[in-house]
């Protein structure tokens, strides 16, 4: 029986969610790079991150937005060269 999407992990929930995302916003670019972080661990991280920095390369910085998501990212990148 599989389990229904309240039931499962909060790290498994949260990548299903970003299936959902609309592509190409400050907002996905953040979100993407904290699931990074977080599926460290997992095959997911790499093309996480990867999608994090593809987006980011597509849009024009120069909101409180792209602040937010550009630092997040550079946090995801520190993080991640880590391991």
């Amino acid at each position: 029986m599989r389990k229904q999407s309240d039931e499962l992990p909060p790290l498994s929930r949260a990548l299903d969610a970003a299936a959902g995302l609309k592509p190409g916003t400050w907002e996905s670019v953040e979100a993407l790079a904290l699931l990074a972080i977080e599926a460290r661990d997992l095959p997911e991280c790499g093309a996480l991150l990867d999608a994090a920095h593809t987006t980011a390369s597509r849009l024009k910085p120069g909101t409180w937005a792209s602040v937010q998501a550009l630092a997040c990212l550079a946090r995801a990148d520190r993080e991640l060269s880590k391991r």
